[in-house]
């Protein structure tokens, strides 16, 4: 069913019932009443005559009277149309007025489509093109259409100055847009060239445009006259002038270069605002610029069009060379002004214009002579042309009369310079008046530099030149800076200041030689100080005592010292300190100095009070003993007179080393054994000394103690006042001889010997051997047993005397002395002095004897290597003994034991053994490998001290006897005794020494349990051997037993060695602890650590059997931490993992899932051969991609299964996989991986718990370990496509269209995804366009084929793509779409990478139901044309209401030839929407249809009205509504052939005559001959169409009616008594009904 809104009414009469027409209708109503009133009598067989009728109930007097009113109106509009509109028009043409908005002139021919104008070519200085647009104001309350009768004159001052051509324009509502591009032929250019200066000079100037214009208005057309001799007001152009461009400014000032011709090229960045709407392309411009009257060059710009507002103009040109000193002088000050940052106005006027760039434009060039521009040169700042200064060698002088002015000379300052520009420019002389200061204190000195000479190198911006004996001047008032500035000077390494002032300089410049002045600057420079003269160490080079007084020592002192300023500088006569240690000892007094740069080399002069403290005296021992001495001088207030020096000076200190005295003061000595000397010790001695200093000396008194190499040998305490010793200056002396008492001790004499031996080069192997030997112990003596060839042709005296010949003593001397008046004891020492001996020192030498042999055996050493038992037995054992016996003395011997020796340990005898006798060679003694018999003397201690050799790290055996034989030097010394004690290393309970290389675990025992197998390694850190014919040991755990283990043959425990045996055991079936203490070994072998058991003893064989005192040592062996190893690394028992299926659910956590899997798969790979099945596990497993951790998954405790080959199988369900905070981005790409690919590789790594079962019990497998590959196949964008299965508009919002759909999408993986809801973009594919978006509600994927129900919302910004697709739907066609993710496909962060890379390819098959099921037409067949309506039936397919707003048709047929033609259109807005329901068919209401009746289309229409069956094709565009009145608004393409059609010519009518024939229509519009017989009723009747009715829907008819055609009324009598002459002469009244009827 259909819908309609209410017929709407605008308040207009529809023509056909015109308000007075009614009143006519109203009477004719009552026409009833005229019997009762007696107008009509009433009727009867014979009625009366009837009475005459007035002339007012005349019909004919109403057509009269309606054709009188008609010629009236006519008459009357005809006169306003015709008469008053030309006069109308011409006075609102003389109220309106063109205001110009915007006007451009140029020379280049437009590019537009008013005229082509490339036919004609103009000649530029007679024309040029103007673009004109102006506004049109007060242009009348009517629309008008203006059309200009061309060309329309322009006058300037009422003279004629060109004409243009304006295009036609149109008006309305008072105003109006001109848009003009037009020639400007110019009349006069003489006197255009004088207008062309007031353009762009004046402020204001006005055109006056004549000519002749149409305007066209209520369908007619009025020529007006623009001559104001015709028009009371003329039309007036205002235009705002240029007003000679008051606002111009340089941005830019650049001289690039010297010109090729001469000069210096320039280009300056203007602005130049125009205030004038007149643009003007100016092309190639030249303009003079000068300053002060002084002609500076030319400058031009090119491809200028000036425009209002802003023009940026770049000026290239040459200033000119200029000859003129006063010229000169102005462009110096031009330039020194643009340094100086002071404005400078400068003038530019115009020269010529070219707007094509080579030839000039007469009027406009002279019109631009007129231009003259001030405009300013300057900058805000000056420029910053002297970057830096470097003052280089300065030479500074002060002087105390004028501290304040130091004279000073720089013979190479150097500044740094950038011109900013790129001219040739030499500076040939320089003058300045500089400021000193500094940042923080501000200015403190001057400088005033006259005009010098200078260098510059412009490239390098260096200049250079001289100052030469100016001051450095301190401010008044600033003295307290200056004395900053010299002390910093003093101080500093590096003075940074500000200099700063300004600059004149006589430069040479391509243009002429002009003076720079007013350069101003202020920059940073620097000058090395003094440092306090610390840079370098002040070198002492000389130190002389030239006389004394009775307070001072008198010093000459000559020092080299380093000035590293940047200056050198004079200060007259300074006083330092003289400081050692802190202390002032004296001072230093420096004459005249003056310290030129580098290295000074000054004499000096000095006091020097030793006395006044310790400092002092040991500073002058130490110096005379020859050692530098660290001493200082320090500046005070008083070091120097100049006051602007003192601060500096003052705090001037300087370290340096005094050196000491190059010459020894005692040059020899000499030494005399006395007769007596061995009983008294006093010798005689006499000494040499030189006097180095240029004073004398006298020496009174002598204290001295005598060393060598630190030993006493004497001492010296003498007084010789009565005596004294002098020594004139510069000489040398003989001392008087003097008593020492020396040490006679015969130790000290023996140490005395050897050291002077050794100082001698001399072999003191015979010394030390014959010391040794008489028991002397000193130093340096060599403990050692000489070989018996040391004492042959041995002399002791000789050889002492050749020792004693390098004596040279060691003093320590306190002697008073006197040098000039002052007196001191002098404290000092010196080593090394030479002593001169004789043959008297023989007397020296000690007689010493002693019992040689035996010290020799008890000094003889008995030792042993090895010691191997064999054989053991109860009661006795071999033995091999391997040993040495050493410092056996300087001479060979044989030492022979007649007795056996006894073996003791704790005090007891264990048994004895024979010792066959040992030959020794001298000094070297005896090396044995000997055999015997042990015999035990109590087998219990026996095995007390087995049980103790095994079990600690060293044992003493005493062996001793009373008889040993020693045969030396051909005689044989009996009855010495001999009792050594042997220490030999116990085994040490086989601590660390037990290691088991390899164990293995190959089967399960015959026995029960587990077969173990070891290779062990034992090191017997004894020095006792065991070789043995069987070992038994037991190995514990955490004190479980995990079973025996023997040697396998023969246990051999080599001496000191390790030995390898292999064992053999099993490991016991265990329970309960004793279980979980095995499991733990397990556990640590997976792990990769180690196992530490204990070893326990259990018996030792011999060949008999199990020897009873062996077995009991081998029963105290329990060795704890024997290492059960581990493998380098874990093994891999986890060889590969696979989860052959995946469940996560993204919902509840995005970086947190739900994971689950039916079937996880890893496979197990025992490092043993023994059985296990793991029967349930747990892991803990870490996700990785790329080698990052991105996630971990804890499995609880799940069942398992095992299989032959190892494959363990398990499950898991509910488990987060929580991905890492820091690696949600890998997990991401990692979800991204399996959305876009087949197969996605990652890692699992982690450790799992597991229960095996085994041979001795259930073991608990904890913390395995695994690191393995594994993949999964992803989901491969589901293939890259999606099916669309079925589809079904559902509604609709002012945004979308809803479309309800199912889906199906393959999962090509295992994997099932929940991710809830999920939001996809649809892209058309033809136009790669977005048309919406579908929804997947609460989405799970699983494996295989999914079908889910979704939810597509159309709608896109691309209404081509949106429409066709609308249409492709209605028309049932095949519309291929892209279905893509984004990032807001899901509100799941970790999957927005993922679901963003979905591209899946669908298509959408529209519905094939009908849209329109029919139309039926009502044509109108008048005389002279043929129109028609229509109403159509529509049918809704959709499952949502749609609503109609407008259609817009193309509607074809078929001819009979089978030709396809034009019918007709339909362009109709609905005043009321239509609406379908679902499923159901409306009827619209009429439509109007204009019908194309050109050529032969007439014919064909005419045939399609008449045919039986006719059927039409139509296109259409209609804008409609889906989902109802508030739903989605959208155009529809809509296409559908042969709709069946129904022709109603008779509108519905019951009873009508036949219709025309078509060929007696188209004779009828006379498109066929007529024939010449008079038209019949039939053809008359043929009129009446439902278009004819009293209320037609007409194109006037804006109500909004959308009434359906009607039956035509039936025809009254009256009517039926005047229808011929309605058929023969139809009124003019009837056609416009007619003609109104079929709009």
């Amino acid at each position: 069913m259909a819908t309609h809104a209410p017929e709407l009414h605008d308040g207009r009469m529809p023509i056909a019932t015109a308000a007075d027409d009614s009143q006519y209708l109203d009477r004719g109503s009552n026409s009833s009443r005229s019997v009762e009133e007696g107008i009509l009598e009433e009727y009867s067989e014979k009625p009366p005559p009837p009475p005459p009728r007035r002339f007012y109930k005349q019909k004919k007097y109403w057509i009269i009277c309606s054709i009188i009113t008609v010629v009236i109106v006519i008459v009357v509009v005809l006169l306003i149309i015709f008469v008053f509109f030309p006069m109308i028009a011409q006075h609102i043409m003389n109220k309106a007025g063109i205001d110009v908005e915007k006007a451009d002139i140029s020379f280049s021919q437009p590019d537009d489509n008013l005229v082509r104008r490339q036919e004609t070519t103009y000649d530029m200085n007679s024309t040029f093109y103007m673009k004109m647009s102006s506004k049109l104001t007060h242009t009348g309350p009517f629309s008008a259409d203006i059309e200009f009768h061309n060309p329309i004159s322009v006058y300037y001052n009422d003279t004629l100055i060109g004409t243009i051509t304006l295009p036609k324009t149109h008006v309305s509502g008072g105003n109006g847009k001109l848009e003009a591009v037009t020639p400007f032929m110019i009349q006069d250019p003489a006197y255009f060239a004088e207008f062309s200066k007031d353009m762009l000079a004046q402020e204001k100037f006005i055109w006056r445009m004549k000519g002749k214009l149409d305007i066209s208005a209520l369908s007619r057309t009025a020529t007006v006259d623009l001559d104001k001799e015709i028009h009371l007001q003329l039309i007036l152009i205002s235009f705002i002038g240029m007003n000679g461009f008051p606002e111009v400014k340089i941005t830019s000032f650049q001289l690039p270069a010297n010109a090729p011709e001469g000069g210096i090229s320039v280009e300056l960045g203007t602005v130049l605002n125009s205030p004038s709407p007149i643009g003007v392309e100016l092309g190639t411009i030249a303009l003079d610029i000068g300053y002060d009257g002084v002609r500076l060059g030319l400058v031009k710009s090119e491809g200028i069009t000036l425009k209002k507002g802003d023009n940026e103009l770049l000026l290239k040109g040459t200033l000119i060379p200029q000859s003129n000193e006063q010229d000169l002088e102005k462009v110096g000050v031009l330039f020194s002004n643009y340094v100086a940052g002071k404005m400078s106005l400068t003038s530019a006027t115009g020269v010529s214009c070219a707007p094509d760039g080579v030839n000039a434009i007469g009027w406009l060039s002279e019109g631009f002579k007129s231009v003259r521009l001030n405009v300013g040169l300057g900058l805000e700042q000056p420029l910053s042309i002297i970057k830096g200064v470097s003052m280089g060698y300065l030479d500074l002088t002060f002087d105390a009369n004028t501290p304040y002015a130091p004279i000073t000379s720089a013979p190479a300052v150097v500044a740094d310079f950038s011109i900013p520009f790129g001219f040739s420019l030499g500076i040939t002389e320089v003058s300045q008046e500089l400021k000193l200061g500094t940042n923080s204190s501000g200015e403190f000195a001057s400088i005033s530099v006259p005009y010098v000479p200078s260098q510059s190198d412009q490239a390098a911006g260096k200049l250079q030149f001289a100052m030469s004996n100016v001051s450095i001047t301190a401010l008044t008032g600033k003295e307290s800076l200056f004395n900053d500035f010299t002390y910093a000077l003093t101080a500093s390494d590096l003075y940074s200041f500000q200099v700063g002032g300004n600059a004149s300089t006589k430069t040479t410049t391509p243009i002429g030689n002009i003076t720079l002045s007013g350069i101003s600057f202020e920059v940073p420079t620097s000058l090395h100080g003094l440092q306090f003269l610390n840079s370098a160490p002040t070198v002492v080079n000389s130190v002389d005592v030239i006389g004394g007084t009775p307070e001072n020592l008198l010093l000459a002192i000559n020092v080299t010292m380093e000035n590293p300023s940047d200056f050198s500088i004079f200060t007259g006569d300074v006083t330092f300190a003289f400081l050692a240690s802190g202390e002032q000892l004296g001072n230093v007094i420096l004459t005249g100095l003056k310290l030129q740069r580098g290295t000074n080399t000054v004499g000096a002069s000095s006091t020097f009070n030793p006395k006044v403290s310790s400092v002092g005296q040991n500073l002058l021992s130490t110096f005379v003993m020859g050692q530098n001495n660290d001493v200082s001088i320090a500046g005070f207030d008083g070091s120097t007179p100049i006051a602007s020096l003192a601060g500096g000076l003052g705090a001037i200190s300087i370290s340096t080393t005094l050196p000491g005295l190059q010459s020894k003061l005692i040059q020899g000595s000499k030494l005399t054994v006395n007769e007596d000397s061995p009983q008294n010790g006093i010798v005689s001695v006499q000494v040499s000394i030189a006097n180095p200093f240029t004073a004398g000396l006298s020496i009174t008194k002598v204290l001295s103690a005598v060393t060598y190499k630190g030993m006493p040998i004497g001492n010296i305490d003498q007084d010789i006042s009565g005596s004294p010793f002098n020594i004139g200056g510069k000489s040398t002396g003989e001392s008087p001889m003097l008593n020492m008492q020396m040490n006679i001790d015969p130790a000290a004499v023996a140490l005395l010997l050897r050291t002077l031996a050794v100082e001698a080069s001399l072999d003191t192997g015979a010394l030390d051997a014959m010391l040794t030997l008489g028991g002397f112990s000193v130093a340096g003596q060599e403990q050692r047993a000489a070989d018996s060839n040391l004492f042959d042709g041995f002399n002791i005296s000789s050889y002492v005397m050749d020792a004693m010949k390098v004596l040279a003593a060691d003093l320590q001397l306190s002697s008073t002395l006197t040098i000039g008046e002052y007196v001191n004891d002098l404290a000092f020492s010196q080593d090394g002095v030479a002593v001169a001996t004789d043959s008297t020192v023989t007397r020296l030498i000690p007689i010493v004897g002693q019992p040689i042999v035996q010290q020799i055996v008890d000094g003889a050493q008995l030792g042993f290597e090895t010691i191997v038992l064999s054989s053991p037995s109860d009661m006795s054992f071999k033995v091999q003994m391997k040993g040495s016996i050493t410092n056996a003395g300087p001479m060979a011997a044989q030492i022979a034991f007649p007795e056996l020796l006894s073996v003791n340990w704790n005090g007891k005898e264990i048994g004895k053994v024979a010792m066959p006798t040992i030959t020794t060679a001298a000094n070297v003694g005896a090396q044995f490998d000997v055999s015997g018999d042990f015999t035990i003397s109590d087998a219990t201690l026996m095995g007390e001290f087995a049980g103790y050799m095994i079990n600690n790290e060293n044992f003493v055996w005493n062996i001793r006897t009373s008889g040993v034989a020693v045969t030396a030097l051909g005689f044989t010394f009996t009855g010495i005794s001999m009792d050594k004690f042997v220490t030999l290393d116990g085994c040490n309970a086989f601590r660390d020494a037990v290691l088991i290389n390899k164990f293995d675990l190959p089967s399960n025992h015959p026995d029960g349990g587990i077969t173990l197998t070891a290779d062990t390694s034992i090191n017997n850190p004894s020095q006792v051997g065991f070789s043995l014919s069987g070992a038994a040991f037991a190995a514990y755990y955490r004190d479980v037993e995990l079973g025996p283990l023997a040697s396998v043959g023969a246990a051999n425990f080599a001496p000191k060695a390790v030995s390898n045996i292999k064992m053999a055991g099993r490991l016991v079936p265990q329970e309960g602890a004793a279980l979980e203490a095995v499991t733990e070994v397990f556990k640590n072998y997976l792990a990769a650590k180690d196992s530490l058991v204990t070893v326990k003893g259990v018996s030792g064989s011999g060949p008999g059997g199990v020897v009873g005192w062996l077995t009991a040592g081998f029963k105290t062996i329990s060795i704890d931490n024997v290492l059960m190893p581990g493998p380098d690394s874990p093994p891999e028992l986890i060889t590969s993992i696979n989860m052959r299926n995946l469940q996560m659910d993204f919902t509840k956590d995005a970086y947190a899932p739900t994971t689950g899997s039916t079937q996880v798969e890893a496979q197990l790979h025992s490092p043993f051969g023994f059985p296990m099945g793991v029967s349930q596990l747990d892991m803990d497993v870490i996700a990785g991609l790329q080698g990052h951790g991105i996630a971990n998954l804890k499995v609880p405790t799940s069942p398992a299964t095992t299989s032959q080959t190892g494959l363990v199988t398990t499950q898991f369900s509910g488990v987060p996989f929580s991905v890492y905070k820091e690696a949600r981005p890998y997990f991401n790409a990692f979800v991204k991986g399996l959305t876009a690919t087949s197969n996605v590789s990652f890692e699992l790594s982690g450790s799992s718990n597991a229960v095996a079962q085994t041979a001795i019990g259930a073991i608990s497998l904890d913390g395995v370990t695994f690191d393995v590959g594994t993949s999964l196949a992803g989901f491969n964008n589901f293939g890259g496509k999606a099916e669309v299965l079925s589809t079904a508009v559902t509604g609709g919002t002012k945004e979308y269209i809803i479309v309800s759909t199912k889906i199906a999408m393959t999962n090509p993986s295992q994997i099932t995804i929940t991710l809830g809801d999920m939001i996809l973009d649809v892209y058309m594919n033809e136009f790669n366009a977005k048309i919406g978006d579908v929804t997947i509600k609460d989405t799970t994927i699983v494996p295989g084929t999914n079908h889910m129900d979704a939810e597509m919302h159309m709608y896109s910004d691309n209404h081509q793509a949106l429409g066709q697709l609308l249409s492709n739907y209605m028309t049932g066609a095949t519309a291929p779409l892209t279905v893509r993710g984004t990032e807001k496909s899901t509100s799941i962060a970790s999957l927005k990478d993922g679901l963003s890379t979905v591209n899946l390819q669908t298509s959408i098959t529209g519905i094939t139901d009908k849209l329109v099921v029919g139309a039926v037409v009502y044509p109108h067949i008048g005389i002279t044309e043929i129109s028609a309506n229509t109403a159509v039936t529509l049918y809704n397919p959709l499952q949502t209401p749609f609503t109609l707003i407008s259609v817009k048709a193309d509607i074809t047929s078929i001819n009979a030839a089978g030709k396809s033609f034009n019918v007709g259109t339909i362009d109709y807005n609905l005043p009321s929407p239509m609406t379908v329901m679902p499923g159901e068919q409306a009827t619209s209401d009429i439509w109007p249809v204009n019908l194309e009746l050109t050529g032969e289309t007439v014919v064909d229409i005419v045939g399609l009205l008449f045919s039986p069956d006719p059927k039409i094709d139509i296109k259409q565009n209609v804008t409609i509504l889906v989902g109802g009145a508030n739903g989605f608004a959208g155009i529809l393409y809509y296409y559908q052939d042969q709709v069946p059609a129904t022709v109603d010519l008779f509108g519905g009518a019951s009873a009508r005559s036949a219709p025309a024939s078509p060929s007696q229509i188209l004779q009828q519009m006379g498109l066929l001959p007529s024939s010449s017989a008079a038209a019949s009723p039939a053809a008359s009747s043929a009129e009446s169409v439902p278009g004819s009715s009293a209320t037609p829907a007409t194109d006037d008819d804006t109500s909004g009616s959308e009434a359906k055609p009607t039956t035509a009324p039936k025809e009254s009598d009256d009517t039926s008594q005047t229808s011929g002459d309605a058929q023969a002469e139809p009124t003019a009244a009837a056609a416009e009904s007619s003609d109104e009827g079929s709009s």
